[in-house]
């Protein structure tokens, strides 16, 4: 590893913390750049960003899984820095596959491998990343949220730095109204329009 020529060196370092950290005490990882709606059910648990892929932005297991070791033992092994989420979230998805079929969703309902959970795209990613423009046009409530946990803001997609401001109607401005209101407060309000 020579983390001045990859580029991904900052993103690698940060997957492998986290399935260390969830391996070693349990618990759930999630993105700084999520909000949390509601408790999660699940004690262990992927999350579904498609139909195909697992996403390394949220996760639960107990701690001790083997899941997580043999993600931590895969992550050395196929080790690639030149290759954005070889260490991420194609890590979980590849070690899913080796357990089970991965999962076609077609309607709102969760799945298993053995004893882990399969949470559905809408739990946390029911806008996907190519979409995460929408968070910051105005606000539409009807039915919109209703089978999420969580909502993935997909700051990483922001190259044009939107930001939440007060009195926008904005979804991301009435997301942070209801779940974050501290942060409402103090960041959003506090900060000057342009």
């Amino acid at each position: 590893v020579n983390p001045v020529k990859e580029i991904y060196w900052t993103h690698i370092s940060a997957d492998g913390f986290r399935l260390a950290m969830i391996w070693k005490h349990g618990g759930i990882y999630m993105d700084t750049d999520i909000i949390s709606m509601r408790p999660i059910q699940e004690v262990d648990f992927l999350a579904a960003e498609g139909s195909r892929d697992c996403s390394n932005g949220i996760f639960g297991f107990q701690r001790h899984y083997q899941y997580l070791w043999e993600c931590m033992e895969d992550f050395v092994k196929n080790y690639n820095g030149a290759i954005w989420g070889q260490q991420g979230p194609r890590l979980l998805t590849r070690i899913l596959a080796r357990r089970c079929e991965l999962p076609i969703f077609k309607h709102v309902e969760d799945t298993t491998c053995g004893n882990i959970s399969i949470l559905h795209p809408q739990r946390f990613y029911p806008i996907p990343y190519s979409a995460w423009r929408r968070y910051f046009e105005v606000w539409d409530p009807l039915g919109t949220f209703n089978n999420s946990y969580a909502l993935h803001l997909w700051n990483f997609m922001n190259k044009d730095m939107k930001k939440v401001t007060a009195e926008s109607n904005t979804v991301a401005e009435n997301l942070f109204i209801k779940y974050c209101p501290l942060t409402y407060e103090f960041i959003v309000k506090a900060t000057p329009r342009k």
